[in-house]
């Protein structure tokens, strides 16, 4: 493909590519790092392998490419094709021949491409990793043995309590357990036992006490105790630590979002069809912003000192259509008729830009007959 292209278009794609790459990639280093300080607590205080900590983290970066694309593409073209005016590039190619459509042809390429990358993100990929994640989040919670009561430490699973383990032995069994339940301020237990274990049940963890005591202190300061041979803590790691009975919007694939199971709320029902309009339309922001960028820095003249307000344009125009599309793509949830205005900002704007660029075009003057007077005066 790129053999048969002329040679200004793989002039002009090869400018494009590198900058698009680049700029997606910082912008998605930058969420990845922000994203990240979420788990930093399961390495730094409940023992999470740097590993399964990359893993995770790896596991978001699908969701926020299909948002950082677009934007990633649009200050792409907008650098390049703001530096060819300025260098008197696009100024050349017109003079060489070059109509509109052959200047906007290689960012349309581009565009063509990250928009089958967004759709193969939002269609498939997106929902498998958001899938992979909840799973991998549901087994690092399942496994408080390893990472979170960690033996001769004071581990603190969830605020308010506090779980002591002399030693875990080779049977999976903790041995000299001390708990001390603050959950309650009114009301704070200390427990202790000789041995016991986890227990994992459709609710969370569980510790099951063995052959221990059980001492509450009272609001007026007195102190009872209770001797059991087998009693249970709930953790309570996280609200929702089982699995839910049906995937979350964000896990399912687009036969689920079109056609979702009898019995659900019609509000959930809202926000599968607000996700099923999501993942159609973001994609489509790739073609949108490479034409609100092209459309007022190639209308009209090249001009170095307009330079600056047609970006400022095509800015300032890119953020109204994407906040219009966010509030849109809310709207859904309660709307369906929101999907109509969703699609008409994005359509709407493309076609403004491609107006401007086509519309506005400086129409080539023919070259005209030498003037008969002019030549005789010559001769």
């Amino acid at each position: 493909m790129p053999g048969s292209m002329p040679l200004a278009t793989r002039y002009l794609f090869r400018q494009l590519l590198l900058p698009a790459l680049a700029i997606t990639a910082g912008l998605a280093a930058v969420v990845w790092l922000t994203q990240s300080v979420r788990f930093l607590d399961l390495i730094v205080n409940r023992g999470l392998s740097a590993l399964v900590f990359v893993q995770l983290t790896i596991l978001l970066l699908p969701t926020f490419l299909t948002i950082i694309m677009p934007i990633a593409l649009f200050c792409a073209v907008v650098t390049v094709y703001s530096r060819l005016i300025s260098d008197r590039e696009l100024v050349v190619l017109r003079a060489a021949g070059l109509g509109p459509w052959a200047l906007i042809r290689p960012a349309m390429m581009l565009a063509g491409v990250f928009m089958l990358i967004g759709y193969l993100l939002s269609l498939y990929i997106v929902p498998t990793f958001t899938r992979d994640f909840r799973e991998l989040q549901i087994s690092i919670r399942s496994d408080v043995a390893a990472v979170l009561l960690q033996e001769g430490r004071f581990n603190s699973p969830v605020p308010g309590l506090t779980v002591f383990v002399r030693e875990r032995l080779p049977s999976g069994e903790l041995a000299g357990i001390l708990v001390q339940d603050e959950r309650n301020k009114a009301a704070p237990v200390t427990m202790m036992a000789a041995k016991g274990g986890l227990v994992a049940t459709d609710t969370g963890q569980r510790i099951v006490l063995v052959e221990g005591n059980r001492q509450e202190r009272s609001p007026d300061g007195r102190v009872s105790f209770l001797y059991f041979d087998r009693y249970t803590v709930d953790l309570a790691l996280v609200a929702g630590d089982a699995a839910p009975s049906a995937p979350d919007r964000r896990e399912r694939y687009l036969s689920q979002l079109l056609n979702p199971e009898a019995g659900i709320s019609e509000k959930f029902r809202g926000e599968l069809r607000s996700e099923l309009h999501q993942r159609l339309a973001w994609p489509l922001y790739n073609l949108a912003f490479t034409l609100i960028a092209l459309g007022p820095l190639l209308a009209g003249e090249f001009s170095r000192r307009s330079r600056w307000t047609r970006v400022a344009l095509a800015a300032t125009a890119m953020i109204a259509v994407q906040l219009a599309g966010i509030m849109l793509t809310s709207a859904l949830v309660t709307s369906p008729l929101a999907a109509i205005p969703l699609y008409l900002s994005i359509f709407g704007a493309a076609a403004i830009a491609l107006w401007l660029m086509l519309g506005r075009h400086p129409r080539r003057i023919p070259p005209q007959a030498p003037d008969a007077a002019a030549e005789e005066a010559r001769a």
